[in-house]
């Protein structure tokens, strides 16, 4: 396969699916070779292409038709964005750079996604030494705990009505004396 200029999705997909050609594979045999479910090749290369892929299974499939890519300075779209920025955008200020900071904190998707195998870890090894007893009995804890915050956002919630009651009967108070004036 000689090498292709990709700059869209469906380029991409093009792409990938003039290389399982080449190689001679069905769709269901590359389904099978990339670790997809089956028929999902037969979505993402179609015609009509009603599903389209992740990041993740994109990859997938570019290791299964045995492709890789590479990215490259494309200078025409280089100057458009240039010129886009030296008009829109102002210019960062070397003060501004923070070496060593990330822009943002990692987002709870990515940290649940890492941090959860660990946490499953812990919680094993926290109640191997435990007696039943003891399970029992953190877990009534648990429950109680979980009882008493129910109960004070119950509390909460009824305070939160009742002040809107007073204000509404305030209102229509204040409303019934104007008329009657």
């Amino acid at each position: 396969m000689t090498e292709h200029i990709v700059t869209s999705y469906t380029e991409m997909m093009a792409g990938i699916q003039a290389q399982v050609e080449a190689l001679g594979l069905k769709l269901t045999d590359f389904d099978d070779l990339a670790g997809f479910p089956s028929g999902l090749s037969g979505k993402v290369f179609g015609m009509l292409q009603v599903k389209r892929l992740g990041p993740e299974k994109l990859f997938d499939a570019l290791r299964a038709a045995g492709l890789r890519m590479r990215l490259e300075v494309d200078p025409d779209q280089e100057a458009k964005m240039r010129s886009r920025i030296a008009q829109n955008y102002n210019p960062r200020q070397a003060s501004q750079s923070r070496p060593k900071h990330a822009s943002s904190l990692p987002s709870s998707a990515v940290l649940t996604r890492i941090l959860k195998p660990v946490g499953r870890l812990g919680g094993k090894a926290r109640w191997a030494g435990k007696s039943k007893a003891e399970r029992a009995a953190h877990g009534k804890l648990m429950v109680m705990a979980r009882e008493k915050k129910r109960r004070a956002r119950k509390a909460s919630n009824a305070k939160a009505r009742a002040a809107a009651h007073r204000a509404a009967n305030e209102a229509a108070k204040q409303a019934s004396e104007c008329v009657a004036r």
